[in-house]
């Protein structure tokens, strides 16, 4: 039976809510550290893990933390007032010829340390269609070839990692197939190296091509590049969860506390019935599921 994971994003969705909800189900996230760890990223870093409240509900909230800064390095839901020169949860791509001092991290870079990735076949398939969905999006957006476009080292470590990290734990969870709800579209802007950009994002915007959105009255990014980049490469399906026994449940959270809604993202992890039958628990055999708490490292 095909093991399926939903994706409920009621509140948005970004790459470290995504790989911190996973931890949530149970994932072993030693196991992600250890398969990302031979990869040549520009900087040491390490994935922190904390339980976090948002409204009353518990969730895991992760974030990749560069060792040679004083600060973890998150990006996403921020107040945008208070963000650094990218302002999303992973950075707008760009070209600057002449910034010699900066380190960049190209697509064909990331492409590299794909075929390099400690996972299986399957899983460097589906990096490979999470990264070259988000590059084709930043390329539209600054008319730029595949080639051109680089990610400034800080905010390239996070995004390789959410990305590449996110998959890996795909493969760990044995998960077959995604699917995911309508997508919230907010309003606001979001400050990057390139000034003020609407929300959502330019890049995100032509990720959403082709996925169900909603309007919502809500301020600040609730989509991220990356958390498009994961639900447009990854899913098949689009809209209510499908026919399927729901095994666990996680939750990823934002960093931002938002007064209306709880600033989470919900997974659904469970046995997919093709047939839309729903039949009953087979838990004779079944050893209790580990506690998410457990998984929180």
């Amino acid at each position: 039976m095909a093991k399926h994971l939903h994706i409920d994003p009621f509140s948005g969705i970004a790459g470290d809510m995504f790989l911190g909800a996973l931890v949530d189900l149970g994932l072993d996230l030693n196991a992600v550290r250890s398969a990302l760890a031979a990869l040549p990223v520009q900087r040491p870093y390490d994935i922190t893990t904390q339980r976090v409240q948002r409204h009353g509900i518990g969730a895991v909230d992760l974030k990749v933390q560069l060792l040679d800064e004083d600060k973890p390095h998150s990006h996403h839901h921020h107040d945008h007032a208070h963000e650094h020169s990218h302002g999303h949860d992973k950075p707008h791509t760009h070209d600057h010829p002449h910034a010699h001092h900066h380190h960049h991290t190209g697509y064909r870079d990331i492409m590299a340390m794909v075929e390099q990735l400690d996972t299986t076949p399957r899983g460097r398939e589906r990096a490979a269609a999470v990264v070259t969905a988000l590059a084709e999006a930043e390329s539209r957006v600054h008319a730029k070839s595949l080639d051109a476009i680089h990610f400034h080292e800080v905010g390239a470590v996070d995004s390789i990692v959410d990305m590449l990290g996110s998959v890996v734990a795909l493969e760990l969870l044995e998960i077959d197939e995604l699917s995911c709800g309508v997508l919230p579209i907010s309003a606001g802007f979001v400050r990057c190296d390139h000034g003020l950009m609407p929300v959502p994002a330019p890049a995100t915007a032509y990720l959403l091509e082709g996925l169900p959105t909603l309007g919502v009255d809500r301020r600040g990014e609730l989509v991220t590049p990356t958390g498009a980049a994961l639900v447009k490469a990854l899913c098949t399906r689009f809209g209510p969860p499908p026919a399927m026994t729901v095994r666990g449940v996680g939750y990823g959270a934002g960093d931002r506390q938002d007064p209306k809604v709880p600033n989470l993202l919900r997974l659904f992890l469970g046995d997919a019935n093709p047939a839309g039958r729903l039949g009953p628990l087979d838990t004779a055999n079944e050893k209790p599921a580990a506690s998410p708490l457990s998984a929180v490292n």
